[in-house]
């Protein structure tokens, strides 16, 4: 089997309501699929997500890396994924969404070839279906608390609360009184995407002693990572990065230092190549690994990270799919969570069929 083409095909992925964050508001996301076709007639399908304030990565730009890989890639065979992922690698510098879709396309036709979901290239299945962690925020305690209500009903039991966008003291009581209206079987985390300085940090942290928080995620900007390491140090709640994290480098960075998690992205670190070398890694440095897609995604990505929580061990600090609240998609049947659960696509590959766009 050798491949015959690699295209970027633009998308975009619309949300049903905004997602706000400290340092920005998604309303939607202009993505981009990378789609390779075999010369046996397969097609295998990928996705790289905008995320300008993260990676800097623009869907131009994203496009642009993919059109340049792709006639590099042609005539090579599809199931040599990992020489393929240095390969890219050695043939253009970052660019890893770009890398990261092609990777994720080849992992999907490699599934189709042998007749096999992802997961089970990936070592099998850990666990059949995944919890989703679902994200909510608003800056409104009442409004917060309400959102953490309807979601319980509706079946999640992991929650991720957005921090950073009100004083440091209302944002305290909307986690005290979240994690009351909750049941005790459920898990609440927050993310500050960066919003506080370090004293806001320390004192808010310093402030949730004794209360149930499995994680802050990115309490300040990154790239002091001294700092990081300072408020990890002083805080009684675990402490994940995101934002910190561009390589796998910057993993072992962060390794033994205090911080108990990372945030693992198939954006920032080239796919499920990337992103399962990543959670490898921090199994080996005692870090908690966060399985977070990039809002908005579509279901090709979505079921990528799927795939990726399935096949791991352990992932202490949740999973979420940035398909969550997507108003569009190119799947014909959307991978959606039904009660709080995403279910293991069983179809081979990824297991999504892409509308031909």
């Amino acid at each position: 089997m050798r491949i015959v083409s690699v295209e970027a095909v633009p998308i975009t992925v619309g949300l049903a309501k905004p997602v706000v964050m400290a340092q920005i508001t998604v309303e939607r996301s202009h993505n981009v699929l990378a789609r390779i076709t075999a010369d046996n007639g397969l097609v295998g399908w990928g996705e790289g997500v905008e995320a300008v304030n993260l990676t800097g990565d623009t869907q131009g730009a994203i496009a642009s890396a993919i059109d340049f890989l792709g006639p590099r890639l042609v005539g090579e065979d599809p199931l040599r994924r990992t020489a393929l992922w240095w390969a890219m690698r050695g043939m253009i510098q970052a660019n890893y969404t770009a890398i990261g879709a092609i990777d994720m396309a080849l992992h999907d036709l490699a599934g189709k070839h042998f007749g096999v979901p992802v997961v089970e290239l990936l070592g099998g299945r850990v666990r059949g279906s995944v919890p989703a962690l679902t994200i909510f925020g608003s800056g409104d305690p009442d409004a917060d608390v309400a959102a953490a209500r309807t979601k319980h009903e509706s079946g999640f039991r992991w929650f991720k609360l957005k921090l950073g966008l009100g004083p440091v003291d209302a944002e305290l009581e909307t986690m005290r009184r979240v994690r009351e209206a909750l049941p005790a079987d459920c898990v609440l985390s927050g993310d500050a995407n960066q919003g506080w300085s370090e004293p806001e940090a320390v004192r808010f942290l310093r402030a949730l002693d004794g209360l149930d928080v499995r994680f802050i995620e990115q309490p300040i900007a990154q790239g002091d990572h001294a700092a990081m390491v300072r408020v990890a140090r002083a805080s009684p709640v675990p402490i994940c990065v995101d934002e910190s994290i561009h390589s796998h480098n910057d993993i072992l960075g962060f390794g033994r230092t205090g911080v108990a998690g990372v945030s693992l992205k198939l954006i920032k670190l080239g796919g499920i190549t990337g992103v399962m070398r990543g959670a490898a890694l921090c199994e080996s440095l005692g870090l908690e690994v966060n399985l977070a897609g990039k809002i908005a995604e579509s279901s090709v990505a979505a079921a990528a990270n799927v795939h990726c929580a399935a096949a791991l061990r352990n992932s202490g600090f949740g999973c979420s799919p940035g398909n969550q609240g997507a108003s569009s998609d190119v799947a014909s049947a959307p991978l959606v969570a039904q009660d709080g659960r995403y279910q293991v696509p069983s179809g081979p590959g990824l297991g999504i069929e892409v509308d031909q766009v």
